[in-house]
């Protein structure tokens, strides 16, 4: 994460002119010497561009800049050292009106009087940094660097109407599907060895994950290894032993806890695979040790015909692994390479422009040298130039294609488009040089780390929102890869070759290895080097003791950890020097007591101890003046916050969620920046409790000190039945934080409820049901809330505000769950919700009848007027596309009852396409109207519906799941299903009209115990007429081979 000076100046200059202005630095009288250190930094800042850009080719130019740089932190040290000592001198004397006039009038004497020696220290250090400047000012003349035009209010060239979807990562030619097929075939035929080794060999970036990703999810092969475990490591250069065996582990359903150790690992997994046929895939091996000296033993106890495929580079790898077969993949054609960057650059119409670019291109194409990889980001840059052909040229002209600097296996075409990178993303690439080989990057975690570094301005204090718009527009140019198992891009890989990239950027300032790997670094390490190490990550799982080498890097701005588990403690005096830190993670280690010495870091911006033993923050903490983002998630023995918390009046991110605290301390309401509040908890006026934290009477704060953040973002709140009363609950004013978008309200379950035994009233006393239900009653979101979930109320109806129309403050919700409201007997009309996508009702113990009520607010009386409903608009459910009912045990009826008018003119849940029902036992049938309103439905899943008897009419539907439905008797009328699933559903006699279905899955059955539904289905006509595949318990079954049951 090196600095990248153009930025870096930029967002200096910024931060010197508003600083330069403001009375904390006034009343030190420094604002003289600041504004000097703002023009010299300008006069420099023109040439910077051109310098970043020729850097690597330019060793003077490289040394002009890393003198540039170690004044830059310099001065971003300065500056915080003076905006504190300034605040501390303004917030000591703020209660005297008499002083404040005095401080506006007198700036320099009231200095000289109260901090004459800071006052003199510091003015000395930016009298430093100026002649600093000047020399380097001097020498630029010589470096004949050339001033850029600069555009400081850079937005992202990517428009979001323009941009094409994330090209997959597949369409890199039809010869990927051959081979798949080919290597599927191979892995699921006989073969008399055991563990046979298939490998896929070839360069970095050329395809090997993507086939290798394909075969996974082939459909065949998932078949072959049907109920059966199939696993998929990246093992990359620097794996970790006991990280590959309890990834197994968990894939295969197992438990590791704590565990660390190899002798417990390996005998645990080796239990877990006893007689189990499995398929695992060995990603980027770079070492045959780590099958033949780690997993290899481990796995032994598997069937003989499980499967191993692995990728690598080399050649010779698979040869040790004594692979039967060795795929090379080969690099794409020019024609697939024109037709992947087509696919990503020009739309609809662009016929004509793709044409007259298709010469320049096919170079374009010929440059990146079949490399899929190369030409994704390639085409993401090019989708960000005008369609013409002065600006592909520049594309196809620029040095970077020949650029032999890079490390191995990086290919110009990454580096040209870092270089195409405007500076502010140039910086927030860097970020990821920090992070671990293939590891899982949470966006929440880079947005954090660049703001805590500095790497953003905003003017109206967006920062998050900015940084937030970094992240995708990285994506979109193909230099992070979304984790398709979470939703909405927030979790990313960086392929590794990228990964390199940003390392090799970064590489005079960062390192990222294990202690073994630095201390051999810095030994080798010429002792005249000027580089100062700014960033460091360690990333080793035997690490114990924090050595010494690590203590002296006294100019270090981050220290992380990660994959260290073993480390325990801290030096008592490691902040006193590592006193620049602005990020510091000791997130899963197995610290649990942090040095006294914490609060010498007054520069840090970034706490993060998630997941570790800590019982104790110290007390030193509130002298962080600077924090911004304080991560105590999931730290299971800390039941308190020092009182000095409060003083952190910098704080955007505080989340303390599955933490067992007592309560927070009062004066949580003087952090007016909190973007997130995790895991605020609740205690009313008449049970504030005692305890570890609060103020020095033992004391918490209440919901009414919320009412002053009125910046949060996201904010969850917890142990809600503690409130006292609805004023406590009403001076929180939730509906006036016009920028909260998601909002977490939960209760504390009864100790006796859990899934077997559910709340009752008799759990509750009647005062606290009337008391909770008032408490909700003034808790009403604002309407920015977009996510909101509701977990443990016992009130016995739902709040006004929920049970009112679409003009409510719920208008712009999209995602809402109901948990474990369990003495609510009506739910509340959700279908007047106009932008709900997604809806999940759990734990709703009371209800037994689910009507019309559900979709809008009724009139009073029976039906409403005349006997009828009436209705207020002609759509509801509008864009609802995911609904799950969930533990539902008394739920018996779901009607609706519609008059034929009604029926065509309105509009039920048309854009529902997934329907659950999860263990609702006494449900007794689907609406009848269903088949007339939710056209667009192709997933649903049934089970413990032990009441239900039949189900039918439902043309849209595609794939079809039942389990354990222990009183279904009928399955009819679903003219396109293509998938049925039925597992222990022992009164099914009927499935019919199901003509289209492909493929039936019986997980209980076996050939010799085919249910009669299937049987005797052709006797007298054919009710599968387009079954091709059968998949029971212990085999699967393909028609036209010997094997095809009788059916």
């Amino acid at each position: 994460m090196a600095m990248i000076s153009d930025a870096f100046v930029s967002k200096l200059c910024w931060t010197l002119l508003t600083y330069a202005n403001g009375e904390a630095v006034k009343i030190l009288g420094l604002p003289n010497e600041i504004k000097k250190l703002h023009r010299r930094l300008e006069r420099i800042h023109d040439v910077l561009a051109d310098a970043e850009d020729k850097r690597f080719n330019n060793q003077p130019i490289n040394r002009w800049l890393n003198e540039l740089r170690d004044i830059m932190y310099d001065a971003d040290d300065i500056i915080d050292e003076c905006r504190i000592e300034g605040e501390k001198l303004l917030n000591s004397n703020s209660s005297s009106s008499h002083w404040a006039e005095l401080v506006r009038c007198c700036y320099p004497p009231i200095a000289f009087l109260y901090k004459v020696g800071f006052r003199h220290e510091i003015g000395h250090r930016i009298k430093d940094l100026n002649l600093r400047l000047d020399e380097l000012a001097k020498d630029k003349a010589d470096l004949h660097l050339t001033p850029a035009l600069r555009n400081d209010g850079y937005k992202s060239r990517i428009s979001p109407k323009t941009s094409p979807v994330l090209i997959e990562p597949n369409l890199v030619g039809e010869k990927i599907e051959d081979d798949t097929r080919r290597l599927v075939d191979l892995l699921t035929k006989e073969n008399k060895k055991k563990f046979p080794v298939v490998a896929i060999v070839g360069m970095g970036g050329i395809g090997k994950t993507t086939l290798a990703q394909k075969i996974y999810n082939d459909e065949k092969l998932r078949d072959n290894f049907n109920q059966m475990p199939r696993i998929w490591l990246c093992v990359s250069q620097q794996f970790s032993d006991s990280g590959l065996l309890r990834s197994i582990i968990k894939q295969v359903g197992g438990n590791p806890g704590d565990a660390e150790e190899n002798e417990v690992l390996e005998p645990m997994l080796s239990e877990l695979l006893r007689n189990k046929k499995f398929f695992t895939v060995l990603d980027d091996v770079w070492d045959a040790r780590v099958w033949d000296e780690l997993l290899r033993k481990a796995m032994q106890s598997g069937l003989a015909d499980s499967r191993i495929l692995i990728t690598t580079r080399n050649i010779s790898i698979a040869e040790q692994m004594g692979a039967i077969y060795s795929h090379t993949v080969e690099k794409l054609s020019q024609e697939d390479g024109w037709s992947l960057i087509c696919k990503m650059v020009f739309e609809e119409g662009d016929e004509q422009d793709m044409h007259d670019l298709s010469d320049i291109g096919m170079k374009i194409v010929e440059k990146c040298d079949g490399l899929p990889l190369a030409l994704r980001t390639t085409g993401a840059l090019l989708r960000t130039k005008a369609k013409r052909p002065l600006e592909w040229e520049k594309v196809l002209s620029s040095s970077a294609w020949s650029f032999t600097k890079l490390p191995d296996g990086v290919m110009g075409a990454l580096y040209l488009s870092y270089l195409h990178l405007p500076p502010p993303l140039k910086q927030c690439f860097t970020c990821f040089s920090l992070f671990p080989e293939d590891y899982l990057i949470r966006e929440y975690i880079f947005v954090s780390s660049c703001i805590a570094e500095g790497f953003v301005t905003s003017e109206d204090d967006t920062l998050e929102e900015v940084v937030g718009e970094n992240w995708k527009e990285l994506v979109q140019r193909n230099l992070l890869q979304p984790d398709p198992r979470w939703y909405d891009q927030m979790r990313c890989r960086m392929h590794d070759l990228t990964r390199s990239l940003a390392q090799h950027i970064a590489r005079e300032e960062c390192f990222v290895g294990d202690a073994r790997a630095f201390e051999h670094k810095i030994m080798s390490s010429s002792s005249s080097s000027s580089i100062k190490l700014r960033r460091l990550s360690i990333v080793d799982e035997k690490l114990e003791i924090l050595p010494d080498f690590i203590i002296k890097q006294t100019s270090l701005r981050t220290l992380a950890f990660f994959h260290t588990p073993l480390i325990r403690d801290l030096p008592e005096d490691l902040f006193k020097k590592l006193r620049s830190l602005r990020v510091l993670n000791l997130s899963e280690t197995a610290i649990a007591k942090l040095p006294t010495s914490l609060g010498d870091l007054v520069h840090l911006r970034y706490l993060d101890l998630c997941e570790t033993p800590i019982r104790e923050i110290p007390e030193s903490m509130g002298n962080l003046r600077n924090l911004q983002f304080l991560f105590l998630r999931n730290c299971k023995y800390l039941h308190g916050l020092p009182s000095s918390v409060v003083g952190l009046i910098n704080l955007r991110f505080l989340d303390v969620r599955d933490a067992p605290l007592d309560g927070l301390p009062v004066g949580i309401r003087k952090l007016h920046q909190l973007r997130l509040l995790g895991g605020f908890v609740s205690n009313g006026s008449e049970g504030r409790r005692s305890g570890a934290g609060g103020d020095p009477h033992g004391r918490f704060c209440t919901l009414e000190e919320l009412k002053s953040l009125t910046q949060l973002r996201c904010m969850s709140i917890q142990n809600l039945e503690r409130v006292s009363n609805r004023a406590e609950a009403r001076a929180a004013a939730l509906k006036a934080k016009s920028h909260l978008g998601v909002l977490f309200l939960h209760c504390t379950l009864p100790s006796s409820s859990s899934d077997v035994q559910q709340p009752h009233a008799n759990d509750y006393k009647e005062e606290d049901i009337k008391k909770i239900g008032e408490v909700f009653e003034e808790l009403c979101p604002p309407p920015s809330v977009e996510l909101l979930e509701i977990n443990g109320y016992f009130g016995r109806k739902f709040s006004s505000w929920m049970m009112t129309p679409s003009s409510s403050s719920l208008r712009n919700l999209r995602w809402l769950e109901l948990k474990h409201c369990s003495l609510c007997q009506q739910l509340p009309p959700l279908g007047m919700l106009p932008q709900l996508d997604n809806l999940c009702i759990e734990g709703a113990f009371a209800v037994t009848s689910i009507g019309l009520e559900l979709f809008f607010l009724a009139d009073a009386g029976a039906g409403g007027r005349n006997g009828r409903i009436t209705y207020s608009c002609c759509s509801y459910f509008a864009k609802l596309e995911k609904l799950i009912f969930e533990n539902m045990p008394n739920w018996e009826e779901w009607w609706w009852r519609w008059e034929e008018e009604d029926n065509q003119t309105t509009s039920l849940l048309p854009s529902l396409k997934l329907l659950k029902i999860l263990k609702c036992p006494k449900l007794r049938s689907l609406p009848k109207s269903l088949l007339g309103h939710a056209t667009a439905l192709k997933e649903l899943y049934i089970t413990g519906a032990h009441s239900l008897r039949e189900i039918q009419n439902l043309p849209s539907l595609i794939e079809l799941i039942l389990i354990e439905n222990s009183s279904l008797e009928r399955v009819s009328n679903f003219p396109g299903l293509k998938h049925l699933r039925v597992h222990d559903c022992e009164e099914l006699k009927v499935v019919k009209g199901v003509d289209a279905v492909e493929h039936i899955r019986l997980d209980d059955r076996g050939e010799g115990s085919l249910p009669d539904w299937l049987v005797r289905a052709g006797e007298e006509q054919p009710y599968f007429p387009s079954l091709h595949k059968l998949t029971l318990s212990n085999k699967i079954y393909r028609r036209g081979l010997p094997d095809w049951p009788l059916i």
